[in-house]
């Protein structure tokens, strides 16, 4: 999501995706023709799809030591926000890739939980409520113009508009910086949809 993907990736090992993988999706390799960038593309679906099969395995079979070394161990020594916006990341995709499908994302979360509650020897209730907002430019510039903070999502889709341009974001940035010495980066999910 946010920060300088390219640095961390130089240290890490291959996940699902190789170190070239993520070049290639970041736009920085510069593959030979059309069939090598095919070829490319093939291979990350693939791996995509098995990766998402092996969450069933994971599940049931990994120790819980094993997750919590993960997690808590190495997720805990990331820099900043890098574990939370790695976990929003993941949370992100999977919303996205339930909307593909034919299933409804409430019984998909409801289940989730509830497997992942079971080993706890316990169910839960889940009840789910989402309201959609459109984002529009002309309401994100009202936003700006009356002072109101805009979530990192927000501001996001305003730096791609070609219909704001980045001398008005920076002048947000500097009226904010102004008022509250920082801005309100949007890491606390619940705000994004306060708008």
């Amino acid at each position: 999501m946010v920060g300088d993907e390219s640095t961390t990736d130089d240290a890490r090992g291959r996940g699902i995706l190789t170190a070239a993988d993520r070049a290639y999706l970041r736009g920085e390799a510069d593959l030979s023709s059309v069939q090598s960038e095919r070829n490319t593309r093939a291979r990350i679906r693939d791996r995509t799809y098995d990766a998402m099969l092996d969450f069933e395995l994971l599940v049931e079979r990994l120790s819980e030591r094993d997750r919590k070394l993960v997690f808590e161990k190495r997720f805990g020594e990331m820099e900043g926000a890098d574990a939370f916006d790695a976990l929003v990341s993941a949370m992100a995709f999977c919303y996205r890739a339930v909307g593909d499908t034919n299933t409804e994302f409430e019984a998909v979360l409801r289940e989730a939980i509830n497997v992942a509650e079971a080993s706890d020897e316990r169910a839960a209730s889940v009840d789910l409520d989402l309201t959609y907002h459109s984002l529009t430019v002309p309401e994100l510039r009202r936003k700006l113009d009356r002072g109101e903070s805009l979530s990192l999502t927000e501001l996001s889709f305003l730096q791609s508009s070609d219909e704001v341009s980045l001398r008005e974001l920076a002048r947000y940035f500097d009226d904010v910086a102004d008022a509250r010495r920082g801005i309100d980066d949007g890491r606390i999910q619940s705000k994004v949809t306060e708008f």
